[in-house]
């Protein structure tokens, strides 16, 4: 049986200690900086309650969307596609016959794909069905708009929401001892890529999250 720690015995993390208190990227999904898919030009994604809203300064681009369940729907999503389907092989009867096929925009919408019988070899009509890749990155998970604040470094690409979400990065680089609350997996801290929890990039990644906060703040 896991062991869990008692997080109200420390209320924050010691100096020179990072402490994940389990949060996960969704704390920091509520206002998230994007480039316009359409212009280009720089906004924000916001969410408040069930709501998401863009609105693009340049081009009055607006996009709407609610909190991306079943029953809201994926709202104005712009971003990458994940098309897939199955069927029996319609000449030899071999199952299954699969399609998956990932697009970087919904349109042109896609129904149907062709898919070749790995028995028989010949190709079967597939019907396909769609779905977003909310998980694609670097891009926002409302809309699937590419995120404004992203750096590629000698060690991997940095990638943020916005100026808070680059603090705790930059936070999290500068200790020399972490900790973790709990033995969840879950966290933001506990899936960042490998390159961003090694001690020899530490300076990178802080002078990295540096330059990004200057570019979040000179948004408006």
């Amino acid at each position: 049986m896991a062991i869990q720690r008692d997080r109200s015995l420390r209320p924050g993390p010691l100096a020179g200690r990072h402490l994940d208190d389990g949060h996960a990227l969704w704390r920091y999904a509520d206002r998230i900086a994007v480039r316009c898919h359409r212009c280009d030009l720089p906004g924000w994604v916001t969410r408040q309650d069930q709501l998401r809203r863009f609105r693009c300064l340049g081009c009055a681009m607006a996009l709407d969307g609610g909190c991306g369940c079943s029953r809201c729907g994926p709202g104005d999503w712009v971003g990458p596609m994940l098309y897939s389907g199955y069927r029996p092989c319609g000449h030899c009867g071999y199952k299954w016959v699969g399609v998956e096929i990932r697009r970087p925009r919904p349109t042109p919408t896609l129904t149907t794909s062709t898919a070749a019988c790995r028995q028989c070899g010949r190709d079967s009509e597939v019907e396909v069905t769609a779905r977003p890749l909310g998980s694609a990155e670097p891009n926002d998970p409302h809309f699937g708009m590419p995120l404004l604040l992203v750096e590629k470094t000698a060690a991997g690409v940095l990638w943020a929401y916005n100026a808070a979400h680059l603090q705790a990065l930059h936070d999290y680089a500068a200790a020399p001892l972490r900790e973790r609350a709990g033995m969840s997996n879950g966290s933001m801290f506990s899936r960042l890529p490998r390159w961003m929890k090694l001690a020899r990039n530490r300076v990178l990644l802080q002078k990295a999250t540096t330059r990004l906060m200057a570019k979040a703040n000179a948004i408006r």
